[in-house]
């Protein structure tokens, strides 16, 4: 028998109807009668009810009461709009809630400080009846207008500003719009005088608060990155949704607030549309805008763009040598070459900006960003960043950016050992006056890694420290597009240097690890290697192997009678694992391929792609042929600034060891081939008994063998005997809702493997947000709205995809 807070249901005795009436909600009853709603309140359900007291009903106007009456299918949306599905008890009520009525339309409840559903008090909850429950609200619920909604919500700085502007009328009535509405905090970060003056300009407010509003309903599944959408005030709106949604700068901190006339979006700040000329103006940057005007770009700033501007202070211009400022105003071309050194194409914001990003100059030259440990530009400090404009963003700086030489580059750039060793040959003037030069420069970590023995023997001997420094330096400007495969250049000091350029850059097997950084008498590519004479290539595959310490893969190498093919043969791309990935696998099936030289042979292959596949090559659910003969599934994750390669969901530590016959990319495990499609896996293990009837009668058995790929959060028997039976009856028993439930397990065209679970949000087969995460100890769990779940036993793979097991039916 159905239980409900633990009493059999008969002990309700009377249904939803019934309630009403005995309760003395006689208008309500009344009107569900009128709206052909008896039965469906008598016997349907069950339905959760907010009912509004008699004397809220008498508290409207009778004329919208008869208008009603006469119009029973608007009446009928209305009583709808005051029921949800299911039962909703006062327990299950959070702050900030939002519930679906069974009209379509949308219940925000509030529970801080006292409970509210779109307005209305609630004055007695869970009155409860045989087919549901009823709350007692104490006004009746009527679709908001967007000038209701804003005034319900709290948004008492924007209501007032728009009943000064002379939108009440139009906010009311007009519409349907879209409102990224600023919050009383956004309203009261701006400068007093500021609101002042709006206050007294009502065109000007208006079309400030016009600004804020997109005709037609513009819903968050709308928004794209670098969307633009033009305001009803002519204005641009830009929206950013990457790394989270951003309009002109504002944060939208929430969404798709339903009004009958349109929608709201919040935002944390007011938009305001001044053009970078006049924002640097207003913002007192008086040196730089009279520089501007001199320079000629006065109506460029204004007017073009959109641009990225980083604002030296007036300070820093006060900083530099007055001669100096008097040339430039002398020049007008070299000051717009100046001024232009600080402009970028485009709106970076600080979001956009990380550790050692080129930015490439609207003048043609390069800014050097670091944000680690503070943010700066060419060595300028950002003091403030993401000041918004109409046509652009600035970002201030305390320094003025000017052209540096290879010495000053250099230095600036941090690499105190090569400077170092500049100055003791006796190349500092060279370095600093001479060129141009193309200097290829060790990091100090290159310098570090060298015996230190060969480091003093050179600094002991200038001429030799001399040749060594100049056998990284070429004559002239050789930037990588300039560069080609086999290339050889002559180095100043008369040595040569070969360039590769597949699958990555090299200059005598040192990787370029950076390129093309520019200074005033050349350029820089940065190299992870010091070169010195006689650098030698490295070994075969085998070879490498074996001195990189792979011990356990290199002995089941030679077991499998593959030794020579991997000494002599390719070129082969190797996915190596550690030590570690084998000696986690259970022993018995070490020992079980060992004594089987075939299928050892086979799981080896399986690990070797044909041909030299570098990390550059690789693509999100690429699909590789092993030697083996399977498939090899790639994906490729991006975790906050981190980007994850996995192979089968075996996460790449290490790639591009380069070997005379091939490559290799170090995995952290053994990758085994997949037992067959998803169906297949799942059929093969009786954990999924349960699941893989139901994916039969839901006739999901096609779909699941299909090319995916998929990645399937598959519920376990015993997840499936936690569901309540008469639950779990009532979806085995209707073929949509099965379906729909099983569909909610599973992503479409994503494979996401435990290494790339970072707590992402995807939408799923059925439609439904899914969220999936692994904690820093390597717990993964899985959530949707209907529940949250343990993944037990991660990384099935199948050949269209990956299985999870879970806990839980979500």
């Amino acid at each position: 028998m159905k239980q409900k807070y633990g009493y059999p249901v008969f002990l309700f005795k009377f249904n939803l109807a019934e309630l009403l009436t005995n309760e003395g909600f006689s208008t309500l009853v009344d009107l569900v009668v009128k709206a052909g709603l008896a039965d469906t309140v008598s016997n349907g359900g069950p339905f959760t009810v907010f009912a509004p007291t008699n004397e809220a009903f008498a508290a409207l106007d009778p004329a919208l009461v008869d208008s009603l009456v006469n119009n029973p299918e608007q009446l009928k949306s209305v009583i709808l709009d005051h029921v949800v599905s299911g039962e909703v008890y006062s327990t299950d009520l959070s702050n900030n809630m939002m519930a679906n009525a069974v009209s379509g339309g949308e219940l925000r409840i509030k529970t801080v400080p006292s409970v509210k559903v779109n307005g209305a008090n609630v004055v007695r909850a869970d009155v409860k009846a045989s087919n549901g429950v009823v709350h007692v609200i104490d006004k009746v619920i009527l679709s908001e207008n967007l000038a209701e909604l804003l005034t319900n919500e709290g948004f008492s700085t924007l209501v007032d500003l728009v009943v000064k502007a002379g939108l009440a009328e139009t906010v009311s009535n007009g519409g349907p719009f879209t409102v990224f509405a600023p919050t009383n905090e956004a309203f009261a970060a701006l400068d007093p005088a500021l609101v002042d003056s709006l206050v007294n300009n009502p065109e000007l407010l208006k079309s400030v608060i016009l600004d804020h509003v997109v005709s037609g309903e513009v819903y968050s599944t709308d928004l794209s990155n670098n969307m633009v959408a033009n305001g009803v005030n002519g204005g641009q709106l830009r929206i950013k949704t990457v790394p989270s949604v951003k309009v002109n700068g504002a944060n939208v901190v929430r969404a798709d607030v339903k009004a009958s006339n349109g929608v709201v979006h919040v935002i944390d700040k007011v938009i305001l549309s001044e053009n970078l000329a006049e924002l640097l103006t207003n913002e007192g940057f008086s040196t730089l805008v009279d520089l501007v005007v001199k320079a000629g770009l006065a109506e460029t700033v204004s007017t073009g763009g959109p641009f990225t501007v980083f604002a030296p202070t007036n300070e820093a211009f006060a900083a530099l040598d007055p001669a100096l400022v008097d040339s430039l105003v002398n020049n007008p071309e070299q000051l717009k070459s100046v001024i232009l050194d600080h402009v970028v194409s485009g709106e970076v914001y600080s979001t956009d900006l990380s550790n050692n990003m080129v930015a490439n100059g609207v003048n043609g030259g390069q800014l050097r960003i670091k944000t680690v440990p503070g943010v700066k530009v060419n060595g300028a400090n950002v003091v403030r960043a993401d000041v918004k404009a109409s046509n652009g963003v600035v970002h201030v700086i305390d320094k003025v950016i000017l052209s540096e030489n290879l010495a000053e580059l250099l230095t600036n750039e941090g690499f105190s050992t090569l400077v170092d060793l500049v100055v003791k040959a006796g190349l500092a003037e060279t370095v600093s006056t001479g060129g141009p030069f193309t200097v290829f420069a060790p990091t100090n970590e290159a310098f570090a890694a060298l015996d230190p023995a060969l480091v003093n023997s050179l600094v002991n001997d200038p001429e030799q420290l001399k040749s060594v420094i100049l056998l990284h330096v070429v004559p002239g400007e050789v930037y990588s597009t300039d560069l080609s495969n086999n290339m050889v250049v002559d180095a100043a000091n008369g040595g040569k240097l070969t360039i590769n350029t597949v699958p990555s850059v090299k200059i005598n097997d040192a990787n370029v690890v950076r390129a093309d950084i520019k200074a005033s008498n050349g350029v820089v590519h940065v190299i992870d290697q010091v070169i010195l004479p006689g650098s030698e290539a490295p070994g075969n595959l085998a070879e490498l192997l074996t001195a990189e310490g792979f011990s356990t893969l290199v002995d089941l190498v030679v077991k499998a009678g593959l030794a020579e093919t991997l000494s002599n043969g390719g070129p082969f791309t190797v996915f190596a694992p550690t030590n570690e990935a084998f000696a986690a696998l259970d022993p018995d099936l070490v020992q079980s391929l060992v004594n089987n030289p075939e299928q050892l042979k086979s799981v080896i292959l399986y690990h070797v792609v044909s041909g030299e596949v570098y990390s550059s090559a690789l693509s999100n659910n690429l699909l590789a042929d092993s030697v083996a003969g399977s498939k090899l599934r790639v994906n490729i994750y991006q975790k906050q600034n981190m980007q994850i390669v996995a192979v089968n969901g075996a996460k790449v530590l290490r790639a591009d060891v380069k070997a005379s016959n091939g490559v290799v990319h170090v995995i952290d495990k053994v990758i085994l081939a997949p037992g067959g499609d998803i169906v297949g896996v799942l059929s093969g293990d009786a954990r999924f008994s349960t699941l893989v009837s139901a994916v039969a009668q839901a006739g999901l058995v096609d779909t699941l063998k299909s090319a995916g790929p998929f990645t399937v959060f598959a519920p376990t028997n015993d997840a499936f005997n936690k569901v309540p039976s008469a639950t779990l009856n009532k979806i085995l028993n209707n073929p949509e809702t099965l379906q729909a439930t099983l569909l909610r397990h599973v992503i479409s065209g994503e494979v996401v493997y435990q290494s790339g679970a970072c707590f992402t949000d995807y939408t799923t087969a059925s439609n439904k947000l899914l969220r999936t995460g692994t904690y820093k100890g390597g717990r993964m769990v899985v959530g949707t709205n209907y529940g949250r779940a343990n993944v037990i036993d991660f990384d099935m793979s199948a050949t269209n995809g990956v299985i999870h097991a879970i806990d839980m039916v979500i």
